[in-house]
Order: C-alpha cells, then sequence, then structure tokens
C-alpha cells in the first residue's frame, strides 16, 4: 500500500519533538496506518522515495546539530533505523507492504 506523506508534517516533527527517537517513531505513526496495533516490526523498513529520503535525512543532521548529545553521527537514527530509500517511488510516497509485524493481542 503507497501512502503519501505530507512534507510540511514531516518537517514540523523535527521543531515538536525534544528527542530525535520522539521525531522517527511519529514518522512511523505516519507511514503505518496501524500503528497503534503494532507490537514491533518483525522485518523490513517503510521505503520512501529518494528525495524525500534525502529531505528527511537533512532534517535529521539539522536537528542534531542543534541538540547537542543527541546522536554521534548526524543523521545516524535516520541511516541505521530509519526508512529505506527507494529510487521507483515519487518523493513523498511511501511504502510499507513489505514489513512483517507483530501485532498487540494477537
Amino acid at each position: 500500500m503507497l501512502l503519501i506523506l505530507s512534507e510540511e508534517k514531516v518537517s514540523g516533527l523535527f521543531s515538536s519533538s525534544q528527542k530525535e527517537c520522539d521525531v522517527l517513531v511519529a514518522l512511523f505513526e505516519m507511514a503505518i496506518p496501524n500503528w497503534n496495533d503494532v507490537e514491533y516490526i518483525l522485518e523490513g523498513r517503510p521505503r520512501i522515495g529518494a528525495e524525500g529520503w534525502r529531505i528527511v535525512y537533512d532534517l535529521f543532521c539539522k536537528f542534531n546539530e542543534e541538540h547537542p548529545g543527541e546522536s554521534i553521527l548526524p543523521g545516524g537514527l535516520w541511516l541505521s533505523m530509519g526508512f529505506e530509500k527507494d529510487e521507483s517511488l515519487q518523493a513523498w510516497q511511501v511504502d510499507c507492504s513489505d514489513l512483517k509485524l507483530a501485532l498487540k493481542n494477537g
């Protein structure tokens, strides 16, 4: 299933969050419609268009500059645990069809 993230809402996460992990979780909430039912991700990562991926990476780097001590490597959390870049998707398109999820109560 493909969905489109709002660039404005994504950017807003960085100004309204105190920790980069809060931003990452909020991005997963935006990308996975039933996020509240997810216990954990068994396999896979959401995929996002290359341009959107780069913009989010730059936002994480800027966030790390403004919040010293959050990350040793600027943008490191996005690189290690964020979405995968997919050249076949449009900038803000996200595809979560490859995810395998463990759901709460089931």
